[in-house]
């Protein structure tokens, strides 16, 4: 039986060798030949060929490595491909427009261990795939072609347009989604409740039309959802309440109706930090670990420290220490009724943006609870009452707008409200506030020193006048005596005559 068994490691061992030395000889520009394949078709679609220059066959460099190319980077283990980052590459002509490129996304089945995909701030306008538009598997994971460990996908600020795919869906390894800043249309894909490791969307800046959809709400790991800039309308769902896990929540600039919620209180917006391993399942939760500021998104997100494990081996990916900004935008919509007192309960709330609605009645007093508020702005609605004095309490309050409502009484000015001023409180008739508070205008000048000045403004300009018609003058009659005998005659005769006067 000992026999057996060392003889069958003696095979595994034989084995695992033979395959160490098959990668070796095959892979012997240090990534693989598929790859690098898919790698420069991938950059024949910039007409611009001076772009990526690293990027050359192996006619030109035959010891050209791919995972040495610029916005490529492969795991050190498996010489695979995880991170394909082309951010900003643009294709201009000559006058600096940027040129609209196409990208094949069928090129990708070629990356089994992509990870990470960055084409944002690009010119592409739309998906070349064999078979015609976006194919639904590569974000399913389902088809075992398909990239299926995507972690971070990033299409901002390009070109695409059209529709989504209704049945869009998220892959349970996605953690990140930004299709901010195109074009899409029609209505946010209706997602299956997968993603149970999406941490951020962001879908803001396009022109998606009709609600959030109701299974985005079953997205419990999901910690940042920014939808603003779209054409979005209908009353807010109190579905929404159920992502307990959000850090930054932007519905701004839509159409959205009706009362705001006030289930909000349910939600954390606190800080948070996650921590994703290749393959397994992500983890959010809240704490002090070390944080990154994300490129990925348009906010300056303060997140947890990155960390891709694969076969054994860890890569961390961390950036700047950052404060946190954990934030409600509503501003911007049609939203209507009283603010909810239970918005007082989100003592980690850092920014608050519920300006230009229709929203009425009294500023709560429970706002005095914001603790970590740093900016409040409420303005460009139809507030009425007296600010909150308990509101001077809020020591990290630096954006404090109340201005373009119907408030009245007078505005707190201890603590922070000392260094508010007119532009925070214009456009209430009825709202009164110190001098301690507002901006002092300079004190009218004295009677007899406004003389003053008025005579040496005068004096000032008589001189400059009276120079200025001397010089003319002087000029004329020098033209004139000049180019005219007749007049010369008569001048020399005038100068004669008034030399006999004087001196006789």
């Amino acid at each position: 039986m000992e026999w057996a068994l060392n003889r069958k490691k003696r095979w595994m061992v034989l084995v695992g060798s033979i395959l160490v030395l098959v990668q070796v000889f095959v892979n012997t520009s240090g990534c693989f030949r598929e790859e690098k394949r898919s790698l420069l078709e991938l950059k024949t679609a910039y007409s611009n060929h001076s772009l990526l220059p690293s990027w050359v066959d192996d006619v030109v460099d035959p010891n050209s490595n791919c995972c040495d190319w610029e916005c490529v980077e492969c795991d050190p283990s498996s010489g695979y491909v995880f991170n394909l980052s082309l951010s900003n590459i643009r294709d201009r002509d000559a006058y600096g427009r940027c040129f609209s490129t196409p990208f094949n996304w069928s090129l990708l089945l070629t990356f089994p261990q992509l990870t990470i995909l960055d084409l944002s701030h690009n010119c592409f306008q739309n998906f070349v795939c064999q078979g015609g538009s976006i194919p639904i598997n590569m974000f399913e994971g389902r088809d075992t072609s398909a990239p299926i460990g995507l972690h971070i996908l990033d299409l901002s600020h390009n070109k695409f347009s059209g529709h989504l795919p209704f049945s869009f869906t998220i892959s349970p390894s996605l953690v990140f989604i930004n299709l901010k800043g195109n074009d899409l249309t029609g209505k946010i894909p209706n997602y299956y409740p997968r993603g149970d490791n999406i941490v951020a969307i962001d879908f803001s800046d396009n022109n998606f039309k009709g609600h959030i959809p109701e299974s985005i709400y079953s997205l419990k790991s999901l910690t940042f959802l920014l939808l603003a800039g779209n054409q979005l309308q209908e009353q807010l769902s109190s579905g929404i309440c159920e992502l307990r896990n959000l850090q930054i929540l932007d519905l701004s600039r839509n159409k959205f109706t009706g009362s705001i919620p006030s289930c909000f209180n349910n939600i954390a917006f606190q800080d948070v930090n996650f921590v994703f391993s290749r393959g397994q399942r992500a983890t959010v939760s809240p704490g002090g670990a070390k944080r990154y500021r994300t490129q990925i998104f348009g906010f300056k997100y303060r997140m947890g420290e990155v960390q891709v494990k694969t076969k054994g081996s860890s890569r961390s990916y961390e950036g700047d220490t950052l404060k946190i900004m954990s934030a409600l935008d509503l501003s911007s919509n049609q939203l209507t009724g009283e603010i909810p007192r239970e918005l007082g309960d989100l003592s980690g709330l850092h920014t608050l943006n519920l300006s230009h609605n229709r929203l009425n009645g009294l500023i709560p007093e429970s706002f005095h609870n914001l603790q970590n508020i740093e900016s409040l702005d409420l303005s460009n609605n139809t507030l009425s009452g007296q600010i909150p004095l308990n509101l001077q309490d809020l020591y990290f309050l630096e954006i404090f707008n109340v201005s373009y409502n119907n408030l009245s009484g007078t505005a707190p000015e201890e603590n922070q409200f000392a260094n508010f001023d007119d532009s925070n409180y214009e456009g209430n008739p009825f709202l009164h506030w110190t001098n301690s508070n507002r901006r002092i205008p300079p004190p009218p000048a004295p009677l007899d020193k406004r003389k003053k000045d008025d005579s040496a403004v005068d004096f000032t300009s008589f001189y400059w006048t009276f120079s200025a018609s001397y010089v003319t003058v002087l000029l004329a009659l020098v033209i004139i005596l000049w180019i005219n005998p007749y007049w010369r005659r008569v001048w020399f005769y005038f100068v004669e005559w008034c030399l006999f006067k004087c001196f006789r």
